[in-house]
């Protein structure tokens, strides 16, 4: 009996060895610095459409991409930008509501709407993004959009 109460004080200790480790790990980063660089890309990616180019669009998602359910792959995704693009969406705009991670992986979750020629919006709803660092530069690793409700 005299070692259960030392198994729950070690158990106890491991537990607290290992907050202390992640809340060490999470306070060095700046999520601000973070939430400023996705931003950016967003905004990359907002430009890139306006101005029809898919290539560009499938260059900010890594080599081995999803986009969720269906298309896997940079060369996939390049395709569906295309035939977006070919079938009148000429914009977007996006907004993150949420961001977690670390400097190395991001999980954002935000709203964004897609925009034919002459601002008339085609889609919106929530999306659901993990971005990757790749050589120094973040893409995107998973993407998935959950559309609005038609009222």
């Amino acid at each position: 009996m005299r070692i259960l109460p030392l198994i729950i004080l070690s158990i106890f200790f491991i537990n607290c060895e290992v907050k202390s480790k992640e809340e060490n790990f999470s306070s060095k980063v700046d999520m601000s610095i973070l939430a400023k660089e996705i931003k950016s890309r967003l905004r990359e990616y907002e430009t890139h459409l306006q101005n029809g180019d898919s290539i560009a669009l499938g260059d900010m998602y890594m080599e081995n991409a999803e986009i969720i359910p269906s298309n896997k792959g940079r060369k996939e995704i390049i395709k569906v930008f295309g035939s977006s693009i070919r079938h009148g969406i000429k914009g977007s705009t996006f907004t993150t509501t949420h961001l977690w991670g670390n400097e190395e992986l991001l999980v954002e979750d935000g709203t964004g709407t897609w925009y034919y020629k002459d601002s008339i919006v085609a889609a919106s709803g929530r999306y659901l993004l993990v971005w990757k660092k790749d050589d120094g530069k973040w893409k995107i690793l998973r993407d998935t959009w959950f559309p609005d409700k038609k009222k």
